[in-house]
């Protein structure tokens, strides 16, 4: 019988070794000694491994993970990309940003933002549109951003306005120009820039003044159709009353002075038979 060299090393196999009689004592077994292999339930301090197939695969230029990824904290990623997201809610700090362009912060829309459609907004405190529209302070302004009333218009150096004046509502203008109000691009009423108020135009089609009730000129509460405190004229003549024919004033011929204080033997009044300063005067209709 052959004698076996005393130092020969006794060669083991899978098959010729079991793992009750594998004694490891603790932190003895490193990554280092591991090539290869399937672990089918690992644990350690900071990670367990429960999966029954492979979850996460590592690659020298990225980490694949094949189902859901759960974060139960906070991910801090220099960038960020993805290619589609369903968020419930998203809390940023700053701003949401897109292709580095602000479009929302806490309190506004970004200044990238140059569009919109919106249907309905709440409350707004003050509007501009630039060069058009102005509102803010309880004043509306088109083409100006300082409106001198409730409501202004700026057009060729003046303002046309709408506010209440005198507590009585007021159209017109702050300077002095005149204000017309009109049809068909044709000025129908207007008031002169120094307060005249001219009805038609004089090289217009003449217009019809129709006026369904009383007039009163220097009178506040007119109780004819026609009441006038003064004079009138019509047809270069002068209509007027007094106690006697006139001793001054330039009078036209057919002019006629009333008598204000008839009586019998009185004429009704007197007529200019002669024009002049005062002109030639004589009674007429005498009171029987």
């Amino acid at each position: 019988m052959a004698l076996k060299p005393l130092n020969t090393t006794r060669k083991i196999t899978e098959k010729s070794i079991k793992l009750s009689e594998i004694a490891l004592d603790t932190n003895c077994l490193t990554g280092d000694l591991i090539d290869g292999g399937t672990i089918t339930n690992f644990s350690s301090t900071g990670i367990k491994d429960t999966a029954s197939e492979t979850q996460i695969i590592v690659k020298n230029g990225s980490v694949e993970i094949k189902k859901d990824l759960d974060i139960k904290g906070t991910i801090r990623a220099d960038k960020l990309e993805y290619v589609s997201a369903q968020v419930p809610k998203l809390n940023v700090t700053q701003a949401v940003m897109v292709d580095n362009n602000e479009v929302i912060w806490k309190d506004s829309l970004g200044k990238s933002v140059k569009k919109s459609y919106l249907q309905e907004v709440g409350i707004l405190k003050n509007l501009q549109v630039k060069n058009t529209l102005y509102v803010a302070d309880g004043r509306v302004g088109i083409n100006t951003t300082a409106p001198g009333a409730d409501f202004a218009v700026f057009s060729n150096g003046y303002e046309i306005v709408t506010h209440f004046h005198e507590l009585t509502g007021f159209v017109g203008t702050t300077a002095h120009v005149p204000f017309s109000i009109g049809t068909d691009n044709t000025p129908r009423l207007t008031c002169r820039a120094n307060g005249d108020i001219v009805v038609g135009s004089e090289t217009g089609k003449p217009v019809n003044l129709n006026v369904y009730g009383k007039i009163g000129v220097g009178v506040k509460n007119p109780v004819e159709s026609l009441e006038v405190a003064g004079n009138i004229k019509f047809s270069e003549r002068v209509f007027s009353s007094g106690e006697q024919e006139p001793k001054s004033g330039a009078w036209s011929t057919g002019s006629i002075v009333w008598n204000e204080k008839p009586a019998l033997g009185l004429p009704v009044g007197w007529v200019c038979i002669k024009g002049g300063t005062p002109g030639g005067w004589r009674p007429f209709g005498t009171i029987n």
